[in-house]
């Protein structure tokens, strides 16, 4: 049949246009999600000196925006009151805080300036740093020499704290101002397409908040109960101030990791001073089973009350972070996974969305091109016109 003066039909002009489009790079979402993850990596990688900043920042805003939200629901105040009677009832327990440590500080400053020499001498000869000093086989001139040496290192964790404190005070005034102005916020990122670059490197720094919040909450279980599980041990051996030890448990277990190894140490001088050496090798027990209860039962258990995966996927990823990032791998395993599945569930949504207008816009042109079949003349036989000739049903005629 000859086929040169065949016009194509409807559906033939959509898949010709929809196949050959103008920019294929930007309409592909395989290259456009791809570029929008290298940006967000450079991000995150170029400003990662401030996720102490970010860190403080959601910890006051979660918590200082849920204590508001609360009080809110159960008085009259507006949520603006609610937060500055929250600032302010903190900010007076600050103030108490720190004029009781001044008090308890200042006759330590006033005895180190009258005698300050015989103040260090009494130290150096008490009897837990004799201890000390006879297991590590250090006399007194080899004790200053070592004291001289690592003083460089100590002025370096100085600065280091204080740079802490520095982003600590940057973060909760970020998220005072934050907390006021929040509808305003709200306001100004509606205005931001959703699909747009912009709009999603913001969505998924709202993931990195998430998760982050997420963590906290999980190392605020895992503090308690540290502290539960060692509060036997120390009402065995019999320790002195128990409630501060307690304190310093719940304190140091905020920390991931790290916290209960530091409190640890702390448990094994004050148990190696009250009691002797084999109430140190309690507490290393202790300790030991401790962190790898956190690390590799309590955390993914609780981590997998907010990431669909399996615990052991998660114990999986904490110890390949740990390989591949060294000891900080295990502070960035978690909030990795969360965000990595958020990111996962909304490219599938996406996916979702795109495939049913992908159906919506093909079954027009479907139905349009069975219009155009139906609507076709017949072909003829034997030279016949087809005009002439009966098609479909019989007693139809085409015109």
């Amino acid at each position: 049949m000859d086929t040169k003066g065949a016009e194509p039909s409807v559906g033939d002009a959509r898949a010709a246009a929809s196949a050959s489009p103008s920019m294929p790079l930007l309409r592909d979402p395989r290259w456009t999600r791809f570029l929008v993850v290298a940006l967000f990596l450079a991000l995150v990688y170029y400003f990662r000196n401030l996720a102490s900043v970010l860190i403080c920042f959601v910890v006051f805003e979660r918590s200082i925006g849920w204590a508001a939200d609360q009080l809110s629901r159960r008085t009259r105040l507006t949520r603006t009151r609610a937060v500055s009677l929250l600032l302010a009832t903190f900010a007076l327990v600050c103030s108490a805080v720190l004029f009781s440590a001044i008090g308890a500080v200042l006759p330590i400053v006033t005895r180190l300036r009258e005698d300050g020499v015989e103040s260090l001498r009494s130290i150096f000869e008490h009897t837990s740093v004799q201890r000390l000093r006879a297991a590590a086989g250090l006399e007194s001139e080899a004790l200053s020499q070592a004291m001289r040496t690592h003083a460089g290192t100590a002025l370096n964790y100085v600065t280091s704290t204080a740079h802490v404190f520095i982003n600590l005070l940057v973060g909760f005034v970020l998220a005072v101002v934050y907390l006021y102005q929040k509808d305003d916020m709200n306001r100004w990122l509606g205005t931001i397409a959703r699909r747009s670059v912009p709009g999603t490197i913001l969505r998924w720094f709202g993931f990195v908040g998430d998760a982050i919040a997420v963590t906290v909450r999980m190392q605020v279980v895992v503090a308690f109960v540290s502290a539960v599980l060692t509060l036997p041990v120390l009402i065995i051996l019999r320790l002195p101030h128990i409630p501060f030890l307690c304190l310093l448990l719940v304190v140091a277990g905020l920390v991931p990791v790290v916290g209960n190894l530091a409190s640890g140490a702390v448990l094994c001088y004050v148990a190696y001073s009250e009691r002797g050496a084999w109430a140190v090798g309690v507490f290393l027990g202790v300790t030991f089973l401790l962190h790898k209860i956190e690390s590799y039962y309590l955390n993914p258990r609780l981590a997998a009350q907010h990431v669909a995966l399996p615990g052991i996927v998660l114990i999986v990823a904490l110890v390949l972070c740990e390989q591949a990032f060294g000891f900080i791998g295990l502070f960035i395993s978690f909030p990795l996974l969360f965000v990595a599945t958020r990111i996962a569930n909304e490219w599938r949504d996406e996916d979702r969305v795109r495939e049913a207008e992908t159906a919506a816009e093909t079954s027009p042109s479907a139905s349009d091109d069975d219009a155009l079949a139906r609507e076709e003349p017949c072909s003829g036989e034997h030279g016949e016109d087809p005009g002439e000739r009966a098609c479909g049903r019989e007693g139809d005629v085409t015109p």
